[in-house]
């Protein structure tokens, strides 16, 4: 049976449009929406209770993210991610975090070196628990820290683009065998840097915790493919 979309109400023009766009993104990340699927425009409309305008705009966005595909005499259909292009986010993710962390070195204050710190330990213990839907929470407002301390607003939306993408792979990748224990030292390794002020070490380590998530997540998706 295909996914049917439930009507959502909208405040304004501009968050329908991006509503919308969440909406759908997050269908097909979580494979509610298959590959080869089409996406009637009319359709999407009509669960939603929305006008054709915002279903088209999400639409053009998706393309771009190449998420649907515009195929001649069949329409848009879903696209859905090959092993290429999940490796290619997770590079660029790498690339963006470790310069992310290089410039949050040199703004960082103090207070928030200690709420890393702080965070760092929730993270641990609700891993310790098995509660990983909440330690990855957790992990998502560790990563904002690093994001708002760098205060380069162009970087961040690049970042912040990609956020969607990393945290459905990510999600299954912090439970790996013995990588809670890793994650624990790559964040302290993380704030150490940054309480020094070290931008070549915490692009360095930086870098490092990201690779690993990433290795981590391709061992668990790919392993037997």
């Amino acid at each position: 049976m295909e996914h049917r979309f439930l009507p959502v109400k909208f405040d304004d023009m501009g968050h329908i449009c991006n509503s919308v766009f969440v909406i759908l993104r997050n269908a097909i990340l979580d494979k509610k929406l298959e590959p080869g699927q089409r996406l009637v425009e009319r359709i999407i409309a009509e669960q939603l209770e929305v006008s054709r305008t915002p279903v088209r705009e999400a639409i053009r966005k998706l393309e771009i993210e190449r998420l649907v595909t515009h195929i001649p005499r069949k329409g848009v259909v879903v696209s859905g991610f090959t092993k290429v292009d999940i490796v290619e986010i997770l590079l660029i993710r790498t690339s963006l975090e470790a310069l992310m962390s290089s410039i949050a070195a040199t703004k960082i204050i103090p207070e928030e070196v200690e709420r890393l710190g702080s965070i760092a330990k929730e993270i641990s213990n609700e891993q310790e628990k098995g509660n990983f839907k909440k330690s990855n929470q957790l992990n998502d407002k560790f990563h904002e820290i690093i994001y708002r301390a760098a205060d380069s607003p162009r970087l961040y939306n690049l970042i912040k683009t990609l956020h969607e993408y990393i945290t459905k792979f990510m999600q299954e990748a912090n439970s790996k065998l013995g990588r809670p224990e890793e994650i624990w030292t790559e964040h302290n390794e993380i704030i150490e840097a940054l309480r020094s002020h070290d931008s070549s070490m915490a692009d360095a380590v930086a870098k490092k915790h990201a690779e690993n998530s990433s290795k981590a997540f391709l061992e668990m998706a790919f392993w037997n493919k």
